[in-house]
């Protein structure tokens, strides 16, 4: 994904659904904090899709955006990327005050609002794939996100037991690939080595 691609999915989901703001949940959100990734080789190289939710958000709309902007649908074979229409209901597993670090993508500041890193390392740690893990760890390393606030921040995150325990582990796969030592974010219980 780069950063006109971004803003060129978000124009279209203004002129088809005229939202009154949209917010980008996914590693394309890091474009508003960073807009310096936009570089061939960055570590949004690989990815070729935005995660989108539309508010306020309508079922119909969704599935309009879905079925023009979705995977494998006309736009996607077109341009190579695409947009991944969600509802807002995930939004209520957010770490409380994820609204106000919102952080608005440049270009685009009346309608398009970008998770804060750390919200956004918080839902790749809940999804756990491997491909964010190795997304998170190389922004460790690259000092654009700390292991010890997202681990603070975790912990604010209001989820269920099984989840905690998973996302932690997560963490300490993160923090293996990044190269820091486990002291650094280590969450009693959950076996880091």
């Amino acid at each position: 994904m780069r950063l006109d691609a971004l803003k060129h999915l978000a124009d279209v989901v203004r002129a088809m659904a005229r939202p009154g703001r949209i917010v980008v949940i996914g590693s394309s959100s890091l474009f508003a904090s960073f807009p310096e990734i936009d570089v061939e080789g960055g570590p949004l190289e690989k990815t070729n899709d935005a995660d989108f939710i539309v508010l306020p958000f309508d079922e119909q709309v969704g599935v309009m955006l879905h079925d023009t902007l979705g995977v494998d649908e006309e736009f996607h074979q077109r341009h190579g990327y695409y947009a991944d229409i969600l509802r807002p209901i995930g939004l209520e597993e957010m770490t409380p005050g994820w609204e106000e670090r919102l952080v608005p993508l440049p270009g685009m500041e009346d309608l398009v609002f970008c998770l804060h890193p750390k919200d956004m390392a918080v839902c790749k740690l809940r999804a756990g794939r491997p491909k964010d893990i190795a997304l998170l760890a190389g922004l460790i390393r690259n000092g654009m996100l700390d292991a010890v606030e997202l681990r603070a921040h975790l912990r604010l995150t209001p989820m269920r037991e099984v989840m905690i325990l998973r996302s932690h582990q997560c963490l300490d796969q993160v923090r293996e690939q990044a190269g820091l030592p486990p002291e650094m974010v280590r969450f009693p219980g959950t076996g880091s080595r």
